[in-house]
């Protein structure tokens, strides 16, 4: 069946600090820019698979709860120690029903949860070009997040510091 809501998700950090995770949403090929997300890590590290376990578990956690929709197509920016990790993820909230893969940027191979060989879609297919979209909106949306943050930190002097100043 044809995907009508897509979730990506993509790790972005600076050798393991400010370690964030973004998670953009399309409906009918078209970016929901208001249904985005973005995480900031709890533990920094330079771990992409434990990071984006805790990013799926975060974002799926609350839509089960709260009762909201789930995506069609939760897709991974990464290779299959990724898509690993978000299957766990899945399987430990009980929802491991939903539909999984991931995309690797070199040669952008589709891994799929219980096949050990990717799909290799036609670079000229609407369908990749479409997850490379995704892909690249998950990696820029994660990217600025990131930024802003590390520019937060690095622009810290001591007057900063000082209570009422800075």
């Amino acid at each position: 069946h044809v995907p009508r809501h897509i979730e990506c998700f993509d790790i972005s950090h600076g050798h393991g600090r400010e370690v964030v995770a973004s998670c953009v949403v399309f409906r009918e090929g078209v970016p929901d820019k208001q249904s985005y997300r973005r995480f900031k890590m709890t533990h920094e590290q330079n771990d992409d698979f434990a990071n984006m376990a805790e990013a799926v578990t975060r974002r799926y956690r609350r839509l089960r709860d709260e009762g909201k929709e789930f995506p069609n197509l939760v897709l991974i920016d990464g290779g299959l120690g990724q898509l690993h990790a978000a299957e766990a993820a899945l399987k430990d909230l009980g929802l491991d029903h939903l539909e999984l893969g991931s995309l690797a940027k070199k040669e952008e191979l589709v891994f799929r949860p219980g096949s050990s060989e990717p799909l290799r879609i036609p670079k000229s297919s609407p369908v990749l070009q479409l997850l490379q979209r995704l892909r690249d909106e998950a990696h820029r949306f994660a990217i600025t997040y990131h930024r802003n943050l590390r520019a937060k930190r690095t622009l810290q002097t001591e007057l900063t510091t000082i209570p009422g100043i800075g």
